[in-house]
């Protein structure tokens, strides 16, 4: 396991071995680093869960292989989580915005439904610039966090091929208060629907089209 920053400043290392049992999830590598390293503790309520450099959700289970690594906020970006998922994670976002300070937090989960304008619809197909989107996704959270004073803004994007019931998008926001956090998750939504650079295509039964083309 890797440790960085502030993280490893407090560990007194920048690596760390623990012997876990079978079946260990990410949230029991945590708890056993603060029992080994309590000075660690405060932080760790902040870090997020990379493994095989992938950020992923605590309830991840690991394997003996896995590449973990512990990462604290990064530098100009406390609190912010932004990606791009074949699956996104209400457990991630959720895991990303966590604060003790905040009053409030609120999380937005997109799904596909099953019509549209153009009829019954089987599938979703999202195709990203995917530098950009990252880019983009991060500006507007940032934006958001500097305009609502939040404590965590996450945004989590789907792309491939998505069957009903999917997810497409998972934006949370925490907040002092609830009004700022139901007001900044909607901010993320609509900014995004309209700024990232991700291009949806339906298939149903009646055939195939690019949204707004």
């Amino acid at each position: 396991m890797q440790l960085f920053g502030a993280l490893r400043e407090r560990a007194g290392r920048g690596e760390e071995v623990l012997d876990l049992p079978d079946g260990s999830t990410g949230t029991d590598l945590l708890r056993a680093v603060a029992e080994r390293h309590p000075e660690a503790g405060p932080l760790l309520d902040k870090v997020s869960l990379a493994v095989n450099l992938e950020v992923v959700p605590p309830d991840r289970e690991l394997a003996a292989a896995d590449e973990v690594a512990l990462l604290p906020p990064v530098a100009g970006g406390a609190g912010i989580l932004v990606g791009l998922r074949e699956e996104p994670s209400v457990s991630e976002a959720l895991a990303a915005v966590a604060d003790p300070e905040a009053g409030g937090t609120a999380i937005f989960l997109g799904t596909v439904r099953d019509h549209s304008d153009a009829g019954a619809v089987e599938r979703l197909e999202y195709e990203a610039y995917e530098e950009m989107a990252q880019r983009s996704m991060r500006a507007v959270a940032e934006e958001a966090r500097e305009r609502w004073s939040l404590s965590g803004a996450a945004i989590l994007h789907a792309v491939g091929n998505l069957e009903v019931g999917r997810p497409t998008i998972v934006a949370a926001c925490a907040a002092p208060h609830r009004e700022e956090a139901f007001e900044a998750c909607r901010f993320l939504v609509d900014e995004v629907k309209s700024r990232l650079p991700v291009w949806k295509k339906e298939r149903g039964p009646w055939g195939e089209r690019w949204v707004n083309l």
